[in-house]
């Protein structure tokens, strides 16, 4: 028994090695700029605009990532007001060959109305379909200040 799953194990790292290339892929390269605009609805109705900068590429094995720099900024309409947020963001892409595409990014929030801290911590976590070479639709959530979501488009420049 104990050999029949370590030949199952060997075959399967085979196997998973030989069609890595066809699974993984990189919809961006360095110099490239994306922008990006949501809305969605949490507490209130969320708007988000954000621009990226694709800085470098590398591999981890037959994956490859992709990352870069974002400004992010936002608004939520709710009963009691308006909240906003700006905030500055690292970001990291893992790209699918089926145009799907995931990136996570973690940064600081320079300025918002919701929390009485001036810097506070700032997320985002994506996933995007990639339509055409420059665009995409994507789901989103995140915090700059306020918790939001959202689904919108994505141009890359």
């Amino acid at each position: 028994m104990k050999k029949l799953l370590v030949v199952l194990l060997v075959l399967a790292g085979v196997t998973a090695g030989a069609f890595a290339q066809d699974v993984f892929a990189s919809y961006n390269a360095p110099g490239d700029f994306n922008v990006y605009a949501s809305v969605g609805y949490w507490w209130g109705i969320d708007v988000n605009v954000a621009a990226e900068y694709m800085i470098g590429e590398f591999d981890l094995g037959p994956v490859p990532f992709d990352w870069g720099v974002m400004a992010r900024g936002g608004m939520q309409f709710w009963g009691g007001g308006l909240d906003f947020g700006v905030a500055a963001l690292a970001t990291l892409h893992m790209g699918l060959s089926w145009n799907l595409e995931f990136s996570v990014g973690a940064g600081v929030t320079a300025f918002n109305t919701w929390t009485t801290f001036p810097v506070t911590w700032a997320q985002v976590a994506t996933v995007r379909y990639w339509f055409s070479e420059n665009m995409a639709v994507f789901a989103e959530e995140g915090s700059i200040g306020f918790y939001y979501w959202g689904v919108g488009l994505e141009f890359k420049l």
